[in-house]
Formats: structure tokens, sequence, C-alpha cells
């Protein structure tokens, strides 16, 4: 479906990812981070925004000198003081934003309409004089009057920008008006679109998915889903997701996703769930008998994909739901080969004990064992 359309991916684990709760990166860290980044093949890789602290302003001026393959971008406001940062910095792309939804012009900037498409403008045409390529951001675009958000989308082409991107901010789309949404804005805009979907009803990743159906052509995600309130889209779901399901060929590097993942679990003390897909520790473990015994036969009966695909390996589970075959698979792997009686009887006394949710290895064996010698 959208293997002849252009598919970009702008990573910001490195700015909105920061502005998760608790979290706060250091300069070395973001130097690691954005390596990483960059080895997997990302598209876009957004630095931070430098108004908001020295740490960050020292942070975009060092990740703005490394040679990466990946285009760089500084985070700003829609005012001639955060523009002239970028500027002096020497970030060529800045993501410039302006609330446009009533909310926002009435209680963040107390601007009319006309008002806010003349500081649009402004700012705009400030930053192209600047020499910057600009992404302009209309934040909270999908509780803006469509009428109104389809002219902040014309003054910034009109003013130049090179793209237009429209938030989600409090994630309250769905998939369907997602499609609507960019459908319409297309229909009236020559720019390319990115959009920006965050996760407060957990349909962040699936907007996004729905924006690039609908003709989007960049998405914005972060490592581990990071991000204020409930995040953004994982890097791991949408890329893999594009990569599997939708059979785009860009490339990224899946095999990094556990390693990315890892590491930023590391820098930002917020681990991952257990059930997350893809890189969590449970996306690729298998427990019930009658599933583990499918996927011995053959692996696609309960895997989408192949945990080779992303560098990862398939756990089994031993616990009371274990069946015989997986538990004999599990003894031969381990050198232990039992004869049918000694396999149930190992597996009766496995399922007596309920309150074991996982069996090591050591006490398989020494059950195993136990067993063997009682006849």
């Amino acid at each position: 479906m959208l293997n002849h359309q252009k598919i970009e991916i702008l990573d910001s684990t490195l700015r909105e990812g920061e502005q998760t709760p608790g979290v706060s990166f250091s300069v070395k860290q973001k130097i690691a981070m954005i390596k990483r980044l960059d080895a997997f093949g990302m598209d876009f890789i957004e630095l931070g925004h430098p108004v908001v602290s020295p740490d960050v302003y020292e942070a975009v001026e060092t990740l703005n000198d490394l040679e990466l393959h990946a285009k760089k971008m500084a985070h700003g406001r829609a005012s001639k003081s955060d523009i002239n940062d970028v500027a002096t910095i020497g970030v060529k792309w800045m993501g410039i934003f302006f609330g446009t939804s009533p909310l926002s012009l009435k209680h963040k900037f107390n601007v009319t309409k006309s008002e806010a498409l003349k500081r649009i403008e402004t700012c705009v045409k400030y930053g192209k004089d600047k020499g910057l390529k600009l992404r302009f951001t209309a934040e909270d675009a999908s509780r803006t009057n469509l009428d109104f958000l389809i002219q902040v989308g014309q003054v910034v082409q009109e003013c130049g920008a090179e793209r237009f991107s429209l938030a989600d901010t409090v994630g309250c789309l769905t998939p369907a008006r997602m499609k609507e949404l960019v459908t319409n804005i297309r229909s009236e805009i020559d720019l390319p679109l990115h959009v920006h979907c965050h996760n407060d009803f957990g349909l962040a990743t699936a907007n996004a998915l729905a924006a690039l159906e609908s003709g989007a052509q960049c998405v914005d995600v972060t490592v581990n889903g990071m991000g204020e309130r409930c995040g953004l889209p994982p890097l791991a779901e949408v890329t893999t997701i594009l990569t599997e399901l939708y059979k785009v060929n860009h490339n990224w590097d899946l095999g990094l996703l556990p390693e990315l993942s890892k590491l930023v679990e590391s820098f930002s003390g917020r681990i991952s769930e257990a059930n997350q897909p893809i890189v969590g520790k449970n996306a690729f473990t298998h427990k019930a008998g009658l599933h583990v015994k499918a996927v011995m036969e053959e692996p696609k009966s309960y895997e989408a994909i192949s945990p080779e695909t992303v560098y990862r390996k398939r756990h089994i589970v031993i616990d009371k739901y274990t069946g015989k075959a997986a538990l004999k698979n599990k003894l031969d792997i381990m050198g232990m080969h039992l004869k049918d009686w000694q396999l149930k009887a190992t597996l009766k006394e496995i399922k007596a004990h309920p309150e074991k949710v996982s069996w090591k290895d050591d006490e398989l064996i020494s059950l195993a064992n136990s067993i063997i010698i009682k006849v």
C-alpha cells in the first residue's frame, strides 16, 4: 500500500523523550543515543529545544557538530529569539511550533486568528531570512477548525516553509479522523506533511500509520514511546510494522531496535513494559502448552515475525500451563532425555506447584533427576 510512497521517520527521543517525567539525559548520553539512532537509519533526528536550559543548548551545539546521515533538526517556538538561537548554533533544520486551536489562541497567546496568522507569517519569513529550512507544526491541530488550519498551512507554504506538521497534541484523534484530516490538508497544501501523534488514548501508532496511509510523508517517534504524559508512537512498533506489514522498503536496521531500547532504558531509568511489542521481554515468549507445541513445529503459528528479524530469541516459559512437548523440548536442549513416563511424572509435579510462575533450568534439572532417582 505504501511501497511507492516516500516514507520518513523523525526521532524525537532527545527532545520529546527527555520531556518524560523523571528523565534528564546528559550530553554524553545524547551523543551515544544519536549515533545509534543514525546507524539505525533515521531520516530526521530532533536535537532539542535550545532555550530550555544551558545543558540542552550545549547538547544541541555538540550534536550539531557530529557527522550524521540523518537530517538534524532543532525545536523552537514561533519567536525570533528561538529562531536566533538555532541560527546561531547553525542547525540547518528548525521545527517551529505554534498552537492553533481555540484553546491555544485564547489561553496561551490571547490573540485572534488574524493576529495568529500574522505572527506565524512573521516568524516563518524571519526563519527563512536566517537561512533555515523550516518545518512548521500546528500544535493542537486535531482541535483546530479545519478552515483555519488550512489557512495556517497556506500561509507557511507561501512564506517558504519546507514542511507542514500536524500535531495531535492530546492524542484525541482516531485513525478514521486522522485519515480525514490528512486527506483534507493534502487537498489544499502542497508541502510534505508530518504528523506528531500523542498516545493519551493508546492510538498514537495507529494514528501515525493512518496518516501515512492518507499521504503524510513523515511521522514522529521516540525510542520506547517516551514523551509527555503517555508519549509518542514507539520507534520499534512503527518501523517494524511498516517493514513487515506494509512491506515498505527502507534502510532501517531493525536489528538495532533491542539495543536502542536497552540503551534508552539505561539512560532514562524508565523500564519498558514486559509486553511492549517488538522490544518487550515477553514479545517472543510462549507459555501455554498448545501454543508452544505449535511454535516448535511451525514458529509462524504464533509469531507474526521471526524474533531473529529484530535480533531477539524465542523464550519458552515452563509452569503449570506447560505441555509435555514443551517440557520434552526444554529438557532435551539441556541434555536430559527422559522416557515418556518420566516426562509425565515430571510434568505432574510441575502442575502441582501453581505458585511457581517460571521454573529455572537448574530447578527443572533437579526435579527431573528426583523423578529418575525415585524408580
